[in-house]
């Protein structure tokens, strides 16, 4: 088995981010109460489940993992990435990106594959969409493990993104069971989307540290 765990992308953090943090940890504590805390099974975390347009459930599945795999997962894309957007963003428009991101993967999971579903992957790969419309070029820093070996490696943002991103497609083309990729996919092109036009808006900008965004690119601008 080939694995490949991100731990670091390279750019100039300009605040604390705070509001990842608070999303970080307010993931880890339902989710670990849920799996481990009292009345496992009195059902009490139902209503969070994503399980058609309902409420809370549409934007609180974000809050609940299967395992704790699961959480780990998530919570660590969510450090790598998320703390990239939101230090040279701004911590509430981060919080109002990460809402709407979570909102759309659910909506999309809901229309295409309609199971009932919880986690933070959704939303987290809108985090990876606004990574590529920002930093397609700065390079992603990755621990990889292969049967027994293992090692540490670098990449360009936007490869790593579309091998993940063409994997989500044969995922959701074959129907893969018991992950919803439709809601990666959802989260990642609405990500991708909010960067996009949040740059053109001049909502975000890149530090000088950076290389070009997706926008510079498109736009044949001078790289930096």
């Amino acid at each position: 088995m080939f694995i490949l765990i991100p731990y670091e992308i390279e750019t100039l953090q300009q605040e604390r981010p705070w509001a990842n943090w608070l999303i970080v940890a307010a993931c880890s504590i339902v989710s670990l109460f849920a799996l481990f805390g009292p009345g496992l099974d009195s059902g009490e975390f139902d209503s969070l489940v994503l399980d058609g347009f309902s409420f809370p459930g549409i934007l609180g599945h974000v809050l609940l993992h299967g395992d704790i795999f699961h959480l780990l997962g998530n919570m660590l894309f969510l450090w790598v990435f998320g703390n990239a957007i939101c230090t040279n963003t701004n911590n509430w428009i981060y919080l109002g990106v990460f809402t709407l991101c979570a909102l759309m993967s659910a909506s999309i999971h809901v229309l295409m594959d309609g199971s009932p579903a919880i986690g933070a992957s959704g939303a987290v790969n809108g985090m990876v969409g606004m990574i590529l419309a920002m930093y397609p070029l700065n390079r992603v820093y990755l621990f990889w493990v292969f049967m027994i070996r293992g090692g540490t490696t670098s990449c360009r943002a936007w490869v790593l993104i579309l091998a993940w991103f063409v994997f989500d497609i044969w995922g959701a083309v074959g129907g893969g069971e018991g992950v919803a990729y439709w809601a990666h996919i959802g989260g990642l092109l609405t990500g991708l989307t909010t960067g996009l036009v949040g740059l053109h808006l001049g909502w975000f900008r890149l530090t000088e540290y950076d290389n070009q965004s997706l926008l510079d690119i498109v736009r044949r601008e001078p790289e930096k």
